[in-house]
């Protein structure tokens, strides 16, 4: 006969799905002020913040049952998700009006005091969700479903909000939801002290929302911004967040005229605005009124040192910033130039915003700007140049993939260069510029070298005749690599050779020159495995599988002071692995703690498989969720596909899958179905999506989406069964679902900084495997539990596992309604509790 489960109230499935939506929103926008404010690798820490955060509301549950006993889940769940709001917002705005200049003696305690804060609305909302999925009486996959959509809805608004409102605003805005949601929860309970909490703080974020918004829209002064990387932010004339950047201008004046690497710098000066990406990487924009004379100072500089090469008709222009690569083709006499910017804030810039002071270059005769992604523009368009430029193409802004993944990623990649040489008409050049040091910084020098003799043997290139393809310059801390196809004849070389030593440029690279015996390697097409290794510096040609072009720097060299790579992404890597040692210490404190305390009183063959399988799943799920953002993320071709469509399919579809799990435990014949399932479309999705992406990478957009959520909905659907199945096969161990909540969170969080490491290291192809691999071991935990389960084996007696008859259940429910406890509940508690 089946057993009639009671049923949870509506208004919990809408309280969850609300909150998980805020939570989500609210460490996307966390990861946007740590990029700006502090440095991007910082911003990776926001999603080890929200595991841990969440991870301590679960033991918080877990620790103090009296506490949150059942029939308090709505109280509980309505205050708490009154302090999510308030923690929230009062973070947020200590963090933008605290001055960011701290003595370097006292930056680790400036960071610990800026963690504490932070996770302190995670724990809040860690309580609250896990109350919700453990205390309530199980009922199917649905809360969790609800749990996955909510999020899944919070990726994708966070970047429609963004469009409109400032963050600021948006924040206030999350903590109004998420007060409500605790306002609706418990308006029926007759608690009026929680009722009125939730109700005051919803109403004044709400308030408070609207009119920042209204102050915000009319220009006049609000809060925002005030410190960002030690400087104080002001003169500022535009600004403009998205979710992987904020893009801001402001005023230079009559300055002399901006360069990188000049080799005979100006005399003249130029009316000039700045424009910086969270306050980082910056350019210029250049008062232009058709004069071109004005403009011959741009001859100097050694990232237009290919028009002095050969001069090119056509020019594609990768990353338009300010403009002035598109005015240096003007200067220069291309007829046709595509500028193509990825960044819609940017291009507003350039197009509206400032279009009357740069001159309104998109309406010049010959030239047009697209808001694009390079590769895939380019892929797509059946134009033909004969000089694609990237010129310091780096924003130094962290993505919701992690701080560690950049936009600019996918431009330095052996495809990359591929797809750009495929661009090309016959003797056709890619330039290529990037920061250089000849005593400190050759890192990504040699690294472009080693990106161009791979692309160019993959285009037929015979080894032997590389070095009559490669071109090297440099002026000052700047190198311009300059590569084509098609080999230079002498007479070209020579020709080139002359214009460009009279300008003052040095020839680091060229056909009868060589730099060091590491390029002469690279450029000898010998350079294998074991040369790379034996370098100082890992310059290993990136691809679209290890897209990390700025990380030279070897893990296992960290310990020691090296100076031979650039302070920021030395410090990005330094970050990196002290949020490894910080997860695994919190994997100790919250998974092997308690189970060594448990183990005293509970045979290992009972505690070991569930706690193994949260660990696991919470492991997989978060390895195959970072890796395939990475890859597909170069597929798609925007940082915000990573948002849109990656992470919005896995939430969304995994929800979907939760939501197959009823309430009654699965046959094992079930069990097995949804086991070979998930392990079968992992392993086909991992073997599909190198091939996809290779294949379809010229298709249109919309066709490049509709793969990928074809892609990851079957395994996405199957991996969010995992939970819900856990819950139900271990139920009856309902005192302890809180810990299993919390392992599978901490354990989240170590795979989050530890799939960023593996990736870098091995790949994010091998990435993946590893987090396939987690789902065969909670494949086998299901088969241990089930064979404990048949040898009959029970926890001690001394710590009985509770398993609530269906009259205490629906009890539950009642007394979760009225907030009234029964004796018989209270006694079961006390039992728990002993």
């Amino acid at each position: 006969m089946l057993q009639a489960f009671p049923r949870i109230p509506g208004r919990y499935y809408f309280a969850i799905f609300v909150l998980a939506s805020a939570t989500l929103s609210y460490q996307i926008l966390i990861t946007r002020f740590f990029s700006v404010m502090l440095y991007y690798h910082f911003a990776f820490a926001a999603i080890s913040l929200a595991m841990l955060g969440l991870t301590r509301g679960a033991m918080e549950v877990y620790n103090k049952p009296d506490r949150y006993a059942p029939e308090r889940v709505g109280v509980e769940f309505a205050r708490h998700a009154s302090w999510f709001a308030i923690t929230g917002v009062g973070a947020m705005v200590t963090f933008l009006c605290v001055p960011l200049v701290i003595p370097e003696q006292h930056v680790m305690v400036a960071l610990a005091i800026t963690t504490v804060a932070f996770v302190r609305p995670f724990t809040e909302s860690g309580i609250c969700i896990t109350l919700l999925l453990t205390r309530l009486p199980y009922g199917g996959g649905w809360l969790y479903a609800a749990d996955l959509a909510g999020a899944a809805l919070g990726c994708l608004g966070v970047i429609f909000v963004l469009l409109v409102v400032d963050p600021v605003s948006a924040t206030l805005g999350i903590g109004a939801f998420a007060a409500g949601a605790g306002w609706i929860v418990v308006r029926d309970s007759g608690d009026l002290r929680s009722l009125r909490l939730s109700g005051a703080v919803a109403l004044t974020l709400a308030t408070v929302a609207i009119v920042h918004t209204g102050l915000e829209v009319s220009g006049k002064s609000h809060l925002g911004v005030f410190w960002a990387k030690g400087t104080q932010q002001m003169g500022t004339l535009f600004e403009r967040w998205n979710t992987y950047s904020r893009v801001r201008v402001t005023a230079l004046g009559e300055t002399p005229a901006f360069g990188w690497g000049i080799a005979h710098p100006p005399e003249t000066k130029i009316d000039q605005k700045y424009l910086d990406i969270d306050a980082d990487a910056a350019t210029v924009i250049t008062r232009y009124d058709g004069d071109i004379s004005k403009l011959s100072y741009l001859k100097h500089d050694v990232i237009n040192a290919a028009y002095l090469v050969q001069p090119p008709a056509e020019v594609a222009v990768v990353g338009v910033g300010g403009g002035r690569d598109i005015l240096s083709a003007l200067y220069f006499g291309a007829k046709r130039i595509h500028g193509i910017e990825i960044n819609p804030a940017i291009f507003e810039v350039l197009t509206d915003k400032f279009a009357d002071f740069s001159g309104h270059l998109d309406r010049r005769p010959g030239v047009s700007l697209v808001n694009a992604e390079a590769r895939s523009y380019i892929n797509h368009s059946s134009d033909r140049y004969d000089l694609v430029q990237i010129s310091l193409i780096d924003t130094w802004a962290a993505t919701a993939a992690g701080g560690l993944t950049l936009t600019e990623n996918r431009l330095y990649t052996v495809e990359a260069w591929d797809d750009f040489y495929r661009s090309l008409k016959p003797g056709g050049l890619l330039s290529v510029s990037r920061w250089y040091d000849p005593a400190i910084h050759r890192g990504e020098f040699y690294r472009l070298v080693a990106i161009a003799a791979s692309a160019l043997q993959r285009k037929g290139v015979p080894a032997a005749e590389l070095a009559q393809h490669v071109v090297a310059l440099n002026v000052g801390n700047i190198v311009t690599v300059i590569t084509r196809p098609d080999a230079f004849t002498n007479a070209q070389w020579q020709g080139a050779r002359t214009r460009l030593l009279a300008q003052g440029f040095k020839i680091l690279l060229g056909p009868d020159v060589g730099f060091d015996t590491v390029t002469s390697t690279l450029m000898s097409g010998k350079a294998g495995a074991a040369f790379f290794a034996s370098l100082p510096e890992n310059v290993t040609p990136s691809t679209d599988d290890n897209p990390f072009f700025f990380y030279t720097t070897r893990f296992g060299n960290l310990g020691r002071s090296s100076p031979t790579a650039p302070t920021n992404n030395n410090a990005a890597i330094n970050v990196t692995l002290l949020l490894m040692m910080v997860s695994l210490c919190a994997c100790v404190y919250y998974i092997i703690t308690p189970f060594v305390r448990l183990a005293r009183r509970m045979p290992l063959s009972v505690l070991t498989p569930p706690v193994a399988y949260f660990c696991a799943i919470g492991m997989g799920f978060m390895l195959i969720e970072i890796s395939q953002m990475q890859r597909l993320m170069v597929f798609l071709g925007h940082p915000v596909y990573g948002l849109a469509v990656v992470l919005f399919t896995i939430l969304l579809f995994g929800g979907l899958g939760s939501a197959t799990l009823g309430a009654d435990v699965p046959r094992p014949a079930a069990v097995v179905a949804r086991v070979v399932a998930l392990l079968t479309t992992l392993v086909v999705a991992g073997l599909l999506t190198p091939l996809l992406t290779t294949w379809a990478r010229s298709e249109a957009t919309d066709m490049r989406i509709l793969l990928s959520v074809l892609l990851l909905a079957p395994p996405a659907f199957c991996m969010g069964m995992m939970f819900p199945l856990g819950l139900s096969t271990w139920r009856r161990h309902s005192e302890l679902l809180p810990f299993f909540w919390s392992a599978n969170g901490i354990t989240s969080m170590l795979a989050s900084v530890l799939g960023m490491v593996l990736s870098i290291e091995f790949g994010i192809a091998n990435t993946y495997a590893l987090g396939a691999c987690f789902y065969v071991v909670c494949a086998l935990m299901l088969v241990g539990s089930r064979q404990v389960n048949r040898l009959g084996l029970t926890a001690d007696p001394a710590a009985p596992s509770i398993q609530p008859t269906q009259a205490e259940l629906a009890a539950n429910i009642r007394t979760a309604e009225t907030h009234a406890v029964s004796p018989a509940v209270q006694t079961r508690a006390n039992e728990v509790i002993e």
